[in-house]
């Protein structure tokens, strides 16, 4: 028998088609599954509970209770089990782990993936984790081979680990995108010294599947450098900006949803993440040829690319406001001149390359500079303003995974006449102890917009029971009919209500 073995972290909404002859340990998917599983919930609830109340624990007990609620709201929103799963990966893989863990990420404790030297410390650390592994590897004995498969840099820190609990008397590979680029660097680190880098491994095939779902979709999922499938059958994933011009070609190919990465739109064009410059008008015509033909397009926005200043960016949001060239901004991302990227410059603006820092050897991007461009110390701050924006308009991705590319939030009617719960808040109460007496304090928490609000006791039940329309008389009829129009207003500014039609 041969494990192919997909260690954390990883888009854990798509699943592989396992090649002839191997058999897929999926630890990753495994892994998000076993800390949504209600009992553990449960417990870790009940241990931040009986910890001393303190900024972090406070935090984590509001992040699991909030996921909770909305996990055994369900379905109806394709969203809201990815935003609780994001939420309970944030609050259990805190301190004293040395990998904090998010949906689509992770955060070394004082390090990055992108330096060996932090990956070898880290992993002499706790991570959440660290049970999967030990199950995965409880299966290493009996194996005839063992693959490690990694996509990203997120997996390294398990996937050392993985390769060390492998025995010596079990052929050890490593494979995958990330192991093909950096294999010099991974080759020489102890857990790897002794694994092949086989390099006639053909790509995986993935199959997109929700996070409790038995059984995958029956399309083709296609990551981000990939190519569509070319036996045909209906795909979805990453393309080209300038694909979308031949909607036919996509349409004909099987293509259903199409993800684009995009830095800037103009009257004159539109730039992809790539540097193209693609003609409004035909892309707006493209985009509606899809939509006609049943397929849809889903962009990120790529924000701080070469020669695209913050007027530029703000001209870009008004526009997509104005004239919606994509049927969903699903996000903003950081651009990023990635390693091995041809070119010296970018949509015609000249850019000048930095040499990474010497000790990051595992170094995904390459810096640069370019006239025009947003300095790095204004970056984070114009991509928190952007994303609150283009909140306003749609809900975003809970992060960069499949399933939520492949199921966009439905187009919402604004206002109505009654209000109701917002689906992505709960109403939690959190332990506060006055005159020695520990009494709830409540608060509202939004996973959608990262909201939370210090709700009154009085006030608190009465809204967590309104998940149904009603009006706002009929909500608020305990208070005064001078003061209900203010706190509805406020609540639904808050993102605690929402307002709907009857």
């Amino acid at each position: 028998m041969k494990l192919l073995v997909l260690p954390p972290h990883r888009d854990v909404t798509c699943v592989p088609e396992a090649p002839e002859g191997w058999r897929v340990l999926d630890v990753a998917r495994a892994f998000c599954q076993r800390v949504m599983e209600p009992e553990l919930l449960a417990r870790a609830v009940e241990a931040r509970e009986r910890e001393p109340a303190t900024p972090q624990t406070m935090r984590e007990l509001l992040l699991l209770r909030t996921a909770l609620v909305l996990w055994k709201r369900g379905m109806a929103d394709a969203h809201r089990p990815l935003r609780a799963l994001g939420a309970v990966l944030t609050a259990l893989s805190g301190a004293p782990m040395g990998v904090h863990v998010r949906l689509d990420d992770i955060e070394l404790d004082g390090g990055t993936t992108e330096r060996s030297a932090d990956v070898l410390r880290i992993v002499q650390r706790p991570a959440l984790y660290d049970e999967d592994l030990a199950r995965a590897a409880q299966h290493f004995p009996g194996a005839g081979r063992v693959r490690l498969w990694l996509e990203k840099d997120l997996q390294l820190p398990a996937a050392v680990t993985l390769a060390a609990a492998c025995p010596d008397s079990v052929p050890l590979e490593v494979a995958g995108p990330f192991a093909a680029t950096h294999r010099a660097i991974l080759a020489k680190l102890p857990a790897f010294q002794r694994a092949s880098f086989p390099e006639d491994v053909a790509p995986l095939r993935w199959r997109v599947a929700a996070l409790d779902a038995a059984e995958p979709e029956s399309l083709t999922w296609v990551p981000e450098g990939a190519r569509p499938p070319a036996d045909g059958g209906p795909w979805a994933g990453h393309v080209p900006l300038r694909a979308l011009l031949d909607a036919e070609a996509l349409v004909s190919s099987g293509c259903r949803t199409a993800v684009v990465g995009f830095c800037t739109v103009d009257e004159g064009g539109v730039v992809g993440s790539d540097g193209s410059r693609v003609p409004l008008e035909p892309l707006v015509a493209a985009v509606a040829r899809l939509r006609a033909a049943g397929a849809r397009v889903v962009a990120e926005w790529w924000v701080g690319a070469p020669g695209v200043d913050e007027a530029a960016h703000e001209r870009t949001f008004s526009l997509l406001g104005q004239r919606p060239v994509f049927d969903w901004v699903s996000g903003v991302r950081p651009f990023h001149w990635t390693r091995g990227r041809s070119g010296e410059d970018f949509a015609g603006v000249p850019v000048r390359f930095l040499a990474p820092p010497e000790d990051r050897d595992l170094a995904r991007t390459v810096p640069f500079e370019a006239p025009g461009t947003v300095p790095h110390t204004r970056l984070a701050e114009l991509l928190t303003s952007l994303a609150g924006k283009l909140l306003q308009r749609a809900p975003l991705s809970p992060g960069r995974v499949a399933w939520a590319s492949l199921h966009p939030p439905a187009p919402g009617v604004p206002g109505g006449e009654r209000i109701r719960l917002d689906g992505d808040c709960a109403l939690v109460p959190l332990p506060a102890t006055l005159e020695g007496v520990v009494k709830p304090s409540w608060y509202a928490a939004n996973l959608r917009t990262g909201g939370v609000l210090a709700m009154d006791a009085r006030l608190a039940p009465l809204v967590a029971g309104a998940e149904q329309p009603v009006t706002v008389g009929e909500l608020f009829a305990t208070l005064p009919e001078a003061q209900r129009g203010k706190v509805e207003a406020a609540l639904v500014g808050r993102a605690v209500l929402e307002r709907v039609h009857a």
